[in-house]
């Protein structure tokens, strides 16, 4: 097989679960065969394609950039304004007022002029154009047909939600992330799949369905573990362990909690290690050891403090303060007393 025809099969294949396995190691391997000198056209398609795998990457936009320079320099004006559209949109999900409005403006008009790229403008301007942003969305969707666009069908629909959360229409919302979690499981992807789930747990916790959400962050919780990725276990098994908490399922809760510590502190996210530390409490408190509950916590709060942000500390001692309001100040001062000691002692 040629080299243009592996490009287009590269092309053709979904970024997603094990095809994106497949179309990462035959984007290895068109690297260390593919001539930029002799074969610029492809070598610039490669680039891009490497960016489509990984569009939040500080690297590959970086060198999505300077392959934007090349493209100008050496006249292949499809591949230019493609990879600055691609460029513009990645960086306005996040930062939109991040985007030189000059350069997008001027890509935008050059899609349109050549007829093509209509998915690409659409993203690129709903980025800077909250107003008009779900048209241009649902305008985009229409024109990715390609099961090789379907990372990017995610993308959008998850993107589309918060415009229609915005907007006050919950129940699109909700139907855009179920079309994101369809399309990942379609493709096995667990990384999709996790950031679908988490999305939709989140938006039934707001429309106070607990129970639903539940499931989902569950799902999405053991997925986030399985792959090691510590910043959704955080993002999953913050709510999720509340929720078990409240419901008295003190094991899951515990488990949890454990896990928040690991990956909390794996991230330097100190308000996930506090998160954690206070289920523990809680949990030890609804087992009837009051001074184990309050030692954890003075235990947490000392160990804790040379690393910790100040407002971490002080949901330490807000649950401190709770627990005495609870139990009652005399009770309490001789629980604090007694966990002191122990602390102390150990």
């Amino acid at each position: 097989m040629n080299l243009q025809r592996e490009m287009e099969r590269l092309e053709a294949l979904p970024l997603l679960g094990t095809n994106r396995v497949k179309a990462q190691e035959l984007m290895d391997s068109l690297a260390l065969r593919i001539d930029p000198n002799a074969q610029p056209e492809l070598a610039l398609r490669l680039l891009i394609r490497r960016f489509e795998a990984s569009p939040t990457s500080s690297t590959t936009l970086a060198q999505l950039s300077t392959a934007e320079s090349w493209a100008a320099r050496d006249g292949f004006e499809h591949e230019r304004v493609r990879m600055q559209l691609l460029w513009c949109t990645s960086v306005g999900r996040q930062f939109p007022d991040a985007v030189p409005r000059t350069v997008l403006d001027e890509a935008v008009r050059a899609a349109q002029s050549m007829g093509t790229l209509e998915a690409e403008w659409r993203l690129a301007l709903a980025t800077v154009q909250p107003t008009n942003a779900s048209t241009l969305r649902l305008e985009a969707l229409d024109r990715l047909t390609s099961p090789a666009s379907d990372s990017v069908r995610i993308t959008v629909l998850l993107d589309l939600a918060e415009d229609k959360a915005r907007g006050s229409d919950h129940g699109g919302s909700l139907k855009a992330i179920q079309d994101a979690v369809n399309l990942a499981e379609q493709h096995k992807d667990p990384k999709a799949m996790c950031e679908s789930l988490t999305r939709l747990g989140y938006a039934l916790l707001n429309q106070g369905k607990h129970d639903l959400a539940t499931r989902h962050l569950q799902r999405a919780f053991e997925l986030a573990r399985s792959e090691e990725n510590d910043l959704a276990t955080v993002i999953t098994g913050t709510p999720l362990s509340a929720i078990l908490l409240e419901r008295g399922d003190m094991e899951q809760a515990g488990a949890i909690a454990d896990r928040l510590l690991i990956s909390g502190a794996r991230r330097a996210n100190w308000f996930a290690v506090v998160n954690g530390h206070i289920t523990r409490s809680a949990i030890l408190l609804a087992s009837d050891d009051p001074t184990a509950a309050i030692e954890r916590l003075v235990r947490a709060a000392v160990h804790l403090r040379e690393l910790v942000p100040a407002a971490a500390i002080n949901l330490l001692k807000g649950r401190l303060a709770e627990l005495r309001h609870t139990i009652g100040p005399a009770v309490f001062d001789d629980h604090y007393r007694t966990a002191v000691e122990r602390h102390r002692a150990s």
